[in-house]
């Protein structure tokens, strides 16, 4: 049982931050290092035909600005929505319907155990489709086939590669204005977080969702070691999946030094593991645990950078104010996360002794990538349930 449980939480892992090596029914996800870096053969000005390599080593051009776009992620719906081209969307999954403009979009998710509906996609009849690396090869094929241009990503394992996705979904779709003005508030506030964390002492922490730890070349990992921490999963001799993540057993965390505890707002109640390990950390003792918006942390998106914001809010609060006003000239910017152990005041709510350190709500039982649906995307992905 407790195999299933740790299975289906990587799966539900690998959902909300596209890893590469998870496939739906329907084909094989495409390997992150099996196609180069994606050279883009066109002019960076938004003119057309724009041509750029996708994921599966494809040559895909968009003849002319879509007036239409279907999205098959999270993370490409959200980046639509931030660079200014959300009215384009037509469509998108499931997982994408926490965002305020999806209400007008039809859903194009698969039932039982697919994650995408080629008919549903088909039937929108869109200029474009923006498939994330979950979507296996079969299904962007199918759509090929059927007459459709597909852009497949390839994941991303950190922000500066979600920098380069933003420019790229701008430049795929005829919104370059919008994405450079998103990649500039978003480098601004890399910025800030960097100068933040100079000179300072890493605070050790520990991300755990269901026991499940993120290892040093995953996107989490890098936005905790980005915000000033040291990643407490990357210190320790680990048996990491293909797709970065480990299990991290008690025994583990008994001999480390765990100054900060980071859950997930995925949990209906995140809650901090109720063993002697976890229990003994100096960050349940000084009541230093921070539960992170899942549909920010798990997506490779703009708004992921809330996420390393309100981290370096936390752990550098002086710093972080110090270096907001140097560069931007003023104290403070959008909302400010207050210290562990009190409600947060950007709109997020404290549950238990944890404070919520994003940008939003804890948002756990909320759309999107709410516990209840990301496990049923779990258990649809080529039967996961069923492995050890």
């Amino acid at each position: 049982m407790t195999g299933t449980r740790t299975t289906l939480v990587v799966a539900l892992l690998l959902v909300g931050s596209l890893a590469a090596v998870v496939a739906p029914v329907g084909g094989t996800a495409t390997p992150a290092s099996a196609v180069g870096t994606g050279a883009v053969t066109a002019q960076e000005d938004c003119s057309f035909p724009f041509s750029a390599t996708d994921a599966t080593g494809t040559e895909v051009t968009v003849e002319e600005a879509p007036e239409s776009v279907v999205t098959l992620s999270p993370a490409a719906a959200q980046t639509m929505v931030e660079i200014g081209a959300g009215a384009k969307v037509v469509g998108a999954t499931q997982y994408a319907n926490y965002l305020d403009a999806s209400d007008g979009w039809a859903n194009v998710s698969g039932s039982g155990r697919a994650f995408v509906s080629v008919e549903r996609v088909v039937a929108q009849q869109p200029d474009l489709v923006l498939a994330g690396n979950i979507v296996g090869d079969d299904t962007v094929r199918q759509l090929r086939n059927a007459g459709i241009t597909v852009y497949k990503f390839r994941s991303a394992n950190s922000m500066d590669e979600v920098l380069e996705k933003v420019t790229l979904t701008g430049q795929l779709v005829g919104a370059c204005e919008g994405a450079s003005e998103t990649r500039a508030w978003m480098e601004t506030e890399l910025e800030v977080v960097q100068r933040a964390a100079e000179g300072q002492e890493p605070p050790q922490a520990l991300y755990v969702f269901y026991g499940t730890t993120p290892g040093p070349n995953t996107y989490i990992s890098d936005l905790m070691t980005t915000a000033g921490a040291e990643n407490m999963a990357a210190t320790a001799e680990l048996e990491y999946s293909q797709a970065g993540y480990a299990r991290m057993n008690p025994e583990v965390v008994a001999n480390m030094t765990v100054e900060w505890l980071l859950l997930n707002s995925a949990q209906p109640e995140p809650r901090i593991p109720d063993s002697p390990a976890y229990q003994n950390t100096v960050a349940v003792q000084e009541n230093q645990t921070l539960v992170l918006n899942n549909n920010y942390l798990n997506q490779p998106a703009p708004r992921s950078i809330y996420v390393m914001r309100n981290l370096s809010q936390n752990w550098f609060p002086e710093a972080y104010a110090e270096a907001n006003a140097s560069v931007r000239g003023e104290a403070s910017v959008g909302t400010t996360a207050t210290a562990a152990g009190t409600t947060a005041t950007d709109g997020g709510t404290t549950q238990a002794s944890t404070t919520t350190a994003e940008n939003g709500s804890a948002d756990g039982g909320s759309p999107g990538f709410g516990v209840v649906a990301a496990l049923v995307a779990a258990l649809s992905l080529a039967g996961i349930a069923r492995r050890t």
